[in-house]
């Protein structure tokens, strides 16, 4: 241990000297600096104006008068996705899923304002943020630091010298390892104090119950995957004859890793399972809500049906004489229909987003960049699962709200009666704000199984080959 200490503190000071390492850190630190300082601008100001605008949106649904309850079910109102307070280190999808939804009878609307729409095609190579930051150039930083670790021993005959003192080569990897990943620590440690601090002091209401430890987890996964890095390295210069071939051979795993092989899966993902056009899914809907989901039983049919049988159920001879308005129920039970037809085909079109999404999971366990930026979004809650929880939930919402608005329709007015009946802001009060709070840390641990067990397994391998190969290795070969 004292010689690997001693190694590290050599190349410290080797790596202070070299301008080239010393660019690439300022860089980094400053385009982290930027990103984490343009995150949380975007942040504060996109959730300011998220809650102002809710605020006026609960203030309209309050505000709209007395009126029928059905035609309030149509006024609607809308509902706005808050943004979580690590979006502003991790902007995932949070660009490409729409921030605000309108929730009216009959109709389950599309998420609309996609900032994704306002920007140009650049957009599909990412936003700058200091995730992608730590993603995709903090690797090449560590390319650069260690590429040359072991072939400029080898160039300058130092290794044969070191190893006739009677220093394994082992103890020779891990002080350079060890060395690398005090430097990284360097950079990081102030920008995981500064998302801590920067995630305490916006006072703005946050939906996520667990934010200390996702930060604490994000830190564990990004320095694994930092590790991870700086061991294939100093592997790939151990290997390698000369310092050329060493920084040629980790570029290419780093262009196949961060480039080639994300986009590769991604397409591969859309050619397996191709997603409908909006249009046609749309039209799907509307069309088995028309006809029936088995193309046989129209709306039409379906009243008759359900007329027939609370006819009988309550023993009289004409919807007039029922205990209740049976508009109001047949509305509810069109809207339960319609419901049940929408799960239907957001079944069929969230198991594709799965199974492409599995395949980008299963696709991790090569590849531990792809497995790292699912687990960030993830954590930082900015990715596909949290998005299709807060829809469901918001669905949820919607159907609540609407059933409410007919029960009172068919419990308090009078068959044929409508605009003579109304109600007014007590029933607008009983519909309480919507409010959110993203799934638990340990509900997102479990999606992301494979991910994790990626990044563990990648590390646990290279450690165990960079073991294996220093002490099968000669240095008087080298």
């Amino acid at each position: 241990m004292k010689t690997s200490i001693r190694i590290a503190k050599k190349e410290i000071k080797i790596a202070l000297r070299e301008k080239l390492v010393l660019a690439l850190s300022c860089i980094i630190l400053v385009l982290l600096g930027i990103s984490l300082y343009t995150g949380a601008i975007a942040y504060q100001q996109q959730q300011e104006a998220i809650t102002k605008a809710q605020k006026e949106k609960r203030e309209e649904w309050l505000g709209q008068g007395d009126k029928h309850p059905h035609i309030a079910a149509h006024f609607g109102t809308f509902i706005f996705k808050p943004k979580t307070v690590l979006s502003l280190f991790d902007f995932g999808l949070d660009t490409y899923t729409g921030t605000s939804v309108y929730l009216e009878a009959h109709y389950q609307h599309q998420f609309m304002f996609r900032p994704a729409q306002d920007h140009s095609s650049m957009i599909r190579f990412g936003e700058l943020s200091a995730a992608l930051v730590l993603q995709i150039l903090m690797p090449l930083l560590i390319i650069f630091l260690a590429y040359a670790s072991f072939t400029r021993e080898k160039e300058r005959g130092t290794l044969r010298l070191l190893s006739s003192q009677g220093i394994t080569l082992t103890s020779i990897a891990w002080g350079k390892i060890m060395a690398y990943f005090i430097i990284l620590l360097v950079i990081l440690v102030p920008f995981v104090l500064g998302i801590l601090l920067l995630s305490y002091l916006l006072k703005t209401p946050d939906t996520i119950t667990d934010l200390g430890i996702r930060i604490v987890l994000l830190g564990a996964a990004y320095m694994a995957y930092i590790f991870m890095f700086i061991v294939l390295s100093v592997l790939v210069s151990l290997k390698s004859s000369i310092s050329r071939n060493a920084l040629l051979t980790l570029l290419t795993c780093w262009i196949l890793f961060t480039i080639i092989i994300p986009k590769t899966v991604a397409n591969l993902g859309e050619s397996l399972y191709p997603l409908p056009s909006m249009k046609i899914y749309k039209e799907a809907i509307l069309k088995d809500k028309k006809d029936g989901l088995d193309g046989k039983t129209p709306r039409a049919v379906r009243m008759a049906q359900l007329e027939k049988e609370l006819l009988t159920k309550y023993k009289v001879d004409s919807v007039q004489q029922l205990p209740f308005n049976f508009d109001g129920v047949k509305m509810q039970a069109g809207e339960e229909y319609g419901d049940k037809v929408y799960d239907v085909h957001w079944g069929r079109l969230l198991d594709l987003f799965n199974k492409q999404n599995k395949l980008g999971s299963y696709a991790s366990l090569l590849n531990p960049y792809i497995a790292l930026r699912n687990i960030s979004m993830g954590f930082s809650a900015t990715d596909l699962n949290t998005s299709v929880d807060f829809q469901k939930k918001v669905e949820n919402y919607r159907r609540v709200f609407i059933k409410k608005m007919n029960d009172d329709m068919a419990q308090n007015s009078k068959y044929g009666e409508f605009y003579e009946y109304s109600v007014g802001l007590d029933m607008w009060k009983s519909v309480e704000d919507f409010e959110y709070n993203t799934p638990s840390i340990y509900a997102t641990l479990k999606k992301y199984t494979l991910e994790l067990t990626s990044l563990f397994c990648w590390t646990v391998v290279l450690i165990l080959l960079l073991n294996y190969i220093t002490r099968k290795t000669k240095p008087t070969n080298g």
